[in-house]
């Protein structure tokens, strides 16, 4: 509603200038022939202008944004004002105003020009110092203080004994004096001072060098006194508003909280256009964060948290609109220790890593490395879920190439190393081993030292890569880590762990591919196993070769077995493998001895089988009948036919049908339904009896028989009639 209110005034206004103006042009016309104007006509036009430009000055000052079109009337008024009246007295102040509305407006070549023209061609005027001032002010925003010097050299040369000259001088001195050049700012007050008794009047900033000289000296009360002496003197919001932060600044210096917050309070009021509001709102979250720390000492800490957003919003337009500022560096301090009190250590970190890196020996650079040393320690001791590990450490990597004087490199490389260690741990601790293995790789891109955490790193991979190679094996992926490997081979072997190349074989054992397997078991022997994992090798090496029937590596196998597992070559899986490989070797009592030995520790389907074949070799039909009696059921359908099957073949090759009898009659127990184990029967029968008695057995087989083994059963009854022809011819 207020700037809605402003905004219908100032419109009123302009029309009513207008209209007042073109009535004037109206009477100039009709008094005046010879286009001479009076200054009482001026004077006129002027007080009809002076409402448009107090709102302007009003708005200017506190509502910038809304001058984007209200400004354009009256810069129409004061064009019309100039071209009326070009011998008025209001000229210079009507020049100025229109640079500053031109300004508002953001036309900067046309407000310069308009500010020259004070300068230059008004040089005595009291407006030329403001216009000097705005001038400044525009060099220093766009860093063109060559030009800036220039600018004064030639105003001094051009009117030395003017108004401009002195406020140029002057603030060339206060330059100086923000340099560190105290004894020239003394030189000049004094000699300005003395070259006229109104020097403070017409020159209204040797009042503001004054006031900066009192405060150096140590004599604040009497800068405020110089401060506010100018600020009736000034009409330019930038000046105004610098001004009076320079006084609130003075009293919070003094310790006089109350009055420094009631001008910022003024400034964050009245002045929102201008770079002090900002600052001013600075000022007053630090004080009010000051007063909270003061209370919760008296409330046991019970007070409401500071309001974080505001501050890092202000501190973040601070320093994208004004990052030159010498305040600006008391600003990114505040912002660094603003996360440490977040808590946001990381942010602190690379906050404090940015502003060394723009301004390493600033006024507050070693608070910085501080503040960035506390980030530090905080982040190595706090713990972290994986997932902010992993923010951390990706934050952290463009930094960890980077060298240079700045200690804070040294931190944010600590901090890195080890939350990399932890991001790995975590990993792992969530059953993401792979994950962690990738992790490891992209640390040592960084981190090539020998140090405890590298060594810790490392180990970390061998257990991921151990965790990985389990997991791959327990879902029966084979091919995927057959794949793993041979995508990562380089570094994988970089490890060299023993435990990863035992999975491997595994994996290419499960998927018959016996050549890559023998390999993988060579380089997990070659990798250095402990004792323990070396038996464990050599076992599993031994299984593999056996089950390839490859009798020359197996002899090898066992041979070093016997060497350095001495103890694990006597249990059950080893003797297995030694009887294996002296039936290849057609030793069949030894193959059958370490049978039964390896039997007698832990029976299994293998060692059975293996017994049972070791005594059919032998034709110990007995040795054959207890195996099979006492460990029959540990074995599967199929392996109870095939050992059947051979021994009662065996035995009737060897011609003994009683014991081939009693195999066949086990077999049809287990396969009743095959033919084939009838016909075998019918076999061990025929053989140990007379041919009359034979002929009925194959009879009667031929007669339930049907197809090829109806057809075989006839052909056996032919050939024992047959036998008994020649028999009886005999």
């Amino acid at each position: 509603m207020k700037g809605s209110a402003v905004h219908t005034r100032i419109n009123i206004l302009s029309t009513l200038v207008i209209i007042l103006i073109s009535a004037l042009f109206l009477m100039q016309g009709v008094r005046s022939a010879d286009g001479r104007t009076s200054e009482q006509e001026a004077g006129m036009a002027w007080k009809a202008i002076v409402p448009a430009i107090e709102v302007f000055w009003k708005e200017y000052q506190t509502s910038p944004s809304k001058l984007k079109e209200d400004a354009w009337p009256l810069i129409s008024m004061l064009k019309n004002f100039i071209k009326a009246y070009p011998d008025s007295k209001m000229l210079p102040e009507a020049y100025y105003i229109l640079g500053e509305a031109y300004a508002s407006v953001s036309f900067w070549p046309e407000a310069e020009a308009h500010w020259k023209i004070v300068t230059r061609y008004f040089p005595n005027s009291k407006w030329t110092n403001q216009a000097l001032t705005s001038l400044i002010l525009y060099y220093e925003r766009t860093n063109n203080r060559e030009k800036l010097r220039r600018f004064y050299r030639e105003i001094m040369r051009r009117f030395p004994d003017s108004i401009a000259a002195r406020t140029a001088e002057v603030l060339m001195a206060r330059q100086a004096l923000l340099m560190g050049n105290v004894k020239r700012a003394r030189q000049v007050a004094k000699r300005v001072s003395m070259s006229s008794p109104l020097a403070e009047v017409d020159v209204p900033e040797l009042l503001d060098l004054k006031a900066r000289l009192a405060l150096h000296d140590g004599r604040p009360k009497k800068a405020i006194e110089m401060w506010l002496r100018y600020l009736n003197l000034v009409r330019n919001p930038s000046s105004r508003a610098s001004t009076l932060f320079n006084i609130a600044e003075t009293y919070r210096h003094m310790g006089d909280m109350l009055k420094a917050r009631k001008y910022y309070a003024l400034i964050r009021r009245d002045f929102k256009g201008q770079p002090e509001y900002l600052f001013a709102r600075f000022r007053m979250l630090q004080l009010k964060e000051q007063a909270r720390q003061r209370l919760s000492k008296y409330t046991k800490g019970r007070i409401a948290a500071p309001d974080f957003y505001e501050s890092e919003l202000v501190f973040q337009k601070i320093l994208k609109q004004f990052p030159n500022h010498p305040l600006t560096q008391e600003v990114k301090r505040e912002f660094v220790a603003t996360e440490l009190k977040k808590k946001d250590y990381l942010k602190a970190l690379m906050l404090a890593e940015k502003y060394l890196v723009e301004d390493p020996k600033g006024p507050y650079a070693k608070e910085m490395l501080l503040m960035a040393d506390q980030a530090k320690n905080h982040l190595l001791e706090k713990k972290y879920a994986v997932d902010a590990l992993k923010e951390i450490v990706l934050s952290l990597k463009p930094y960890l190439d980077r060298r240079g004087n700045c200690q804070i490199y040294d931190f944010m490389r600590m901090v890195a190393e080890k939350k990399w260690v932890e991001l790995q741990k975590g990993l792992l601790s969530r059953n993401r081993p792979v994950e962690a293995l990738k992790e490891y790789w992209k640390f040592r891109e960084f981190f090539k030292n020998d140090t405890g955490l590298v060594k810790e790193a490392k180990e970390n991979a061998v257990l991921a890569l151990i965790h990985a190679d389990k997991a791959f094996i327990a879902k029966g992926m084979d091919v995927e880590l057959i794949d793993f490997y041979l995508w990562n081979r380089q570094k994988v072997d970089a490890l060299k762990v023993p435990h990863h190349y035992l999975f491997l074989a595994r994996a290419y054992s499960n998927l018959h591919i016996g050549q890559a397997s023998f390999r993988a078991y060579q380089q997990a022997w070659d990798s250095g196993p402990d004792d323990s994992l070396r038996c464990k090798i050599l076992m599993a090496w031994t299984g593999q070769i056996v089950r390839d029937r490859r009798f020359k590596a197996a002899q090898d196998t066992i041979t070093l077995m016997n060497l350095y597992c001495p103890e694990q070559s006597m249990g059950s899986r080893a003797l297995l493998y030694k009887s294996r490989l002296a039936l290849w070797q057609k030793d069949y009592r030894a193959a059958l001895n370490m049978a039964m030995d390896s039997l007698n520790i832990k029976a299994n389907a293998e060692n059975i089988k293996q017994a049972v074949f070791g005594a059919i070799n032998l034709a110990e039909w007995n040795t054959v009948k207890r195996v099979y009696n006492k460990y029959s059921k540990l074995l599967s359908a199929n392996d109870r036919i095939m050992l059947l099957s051979k021994w009662g073949d065996e035995a009737l090759r060897l011609g003994e049908p009683k014991e081939a009898l009693s195999a066949y009659r086990l077999l049809q127990k287990v396969n009743p339904d095959d033919p084939a184990e009838r016909f075998r029967l019918n076999l061990a029968l025929s053989a140990g009896t007379d041919p009359s008695k034979a002929i009925r057995i194959w009879t009667d087989s031929a007669k339930k028989e049907k197809g090829l083994w109806g057809k075989a059963s006839k052909a056996e009854a032919s050939y024992y009639k047959f036998m008994k022809r020649a028999g009886g011819q005999i």
